[in-house]
């Protein structure tokens, strides 16, 4: 019960990012199961494949691409979300199939109750680092997946510099 009171009070606080993220644009990103090329060039690794450089987007957001049970998934990285957060259609696409019934309320918005069921990611894969057993949740009406604490405090280290985030395995 904590863990979802923590869940929503993070999802809260992402409220705001979430309202513009589910507005349609060209640069959405890839959906899982479509190959990486397709999204925009905003991540690279260093000489050193530990250290990956994601370029702030013209919205002054961070994206990427990971592999989620070896499919390609386009991710928001938001440092305030606690999970990883899956949108229904990847969830679905990534062979998560929830019953009505795992749909648990998760937090409290102005527009209503937002609803959320607890997965297990078996893997996810961010350049050659693989981390296996990686918390999450799928969000109804979530517009972007996150990638949240539970794979973010994983990283040696996160830090902003400038109009970089840059990621150390």
């Amino acid at each position: 019960m904590y863990r979802l009171l923590g869940l929503a009070f993070s999802f809260i606080a992402a409220m705001g990012l979430l309202a513009w993220a589910v507005a349609p644009r060209e640069e959405a990103g890839v959906r899982a199961g479509q190959p990486a090329t397709e999204a925009s060039p905003v991540a690279h690794f260093d000489d050193d494949p530990q250290i990956m450089r994601l370029k702030r987007d013209s919205s002054g957001q961070f994206h990427l691409t990971a592999q989620v049970n070896g499919q390609d998934t386009r991710f928001l990285v938001d440092t305030g979300a606690d999970l990883v957060a899956l949108t229904e259609r990847d969830a679905e696409e990534l062979g998560f199939n929830l019953p009505e019934g795992d749909f648990q309320p998760i937090m409290q918005t102005a527009s209503g109750v937002g609803y959320g069921a607890p997965v297990m990611i078996d893997e996810l894969t961010l350049g050659e680092s693989t981390y296996r057993d990686v918390e999450a949740v799928v969000v109804r009406d979530l517009g972007v997946n996150l990638l949240g604490q539970s794979v973010l405090r994983r990283f040696a280290r996160v830090e902003l510099k400038g109009d970089q985030l840059v990621i150390r395995h």
